[in-house]
């Protein structure tokens, strides 16, 4: 049997704890408008990354995903926000306390950065 990859891109390993943002709809009871929650990174793509949380996410739920500007990218403290959509989510190995292995589409991505630096004054 030929195994095909189905990805328009190739991907890149890159070990990296990214957040996850849910909204309402989908963060824990209590957690008012969403939730923010560190995920580990396992690769990515300019369309999709793969990670794994401790957390089942429902296929089809849209999420954005925050990652720091790798160092020196970017002279401002900038960081990417990417949407993104849940396209699979399964249990990886029988491990206490459970992980899930999520693979999500790309949507939408944008910079943006907390502050400005001084060269605007």
């Amino acid at each position: 049997m030929v195994e095909t990859n189905r990805r328009h891109s190739p991907r890149q390993n890159e070990d990296a704890t990214i957040q996850l943002i849910l909204s309402a709809k989908h963060a824990s009871p209590g957690r008012g408008q969403s939730e923010s929650m560190p995920v580990k990174m396992g690769n990515h793509s300019q369309e999709g990354l793969y990670i794994e949380t401790r957390r089942a996410l429902e296929p089809g739920s849209n999420v954005r995903i925050k990652m720091v500007s790798p160092e020196g990218e970017h002279l401002e403290n900038a960081y990417f926000m990417r949407d993104g959509q849940v396209i699979w989510c399964k249990r990886v190995g029988a491990r206490r306390p459970p992980r899930f292995g999520v693979g999500i589409k790309i949507l939408r991505k944008v910079v943006q950065a907390d502050v400005l630096t001084s060269r605007f004054r």
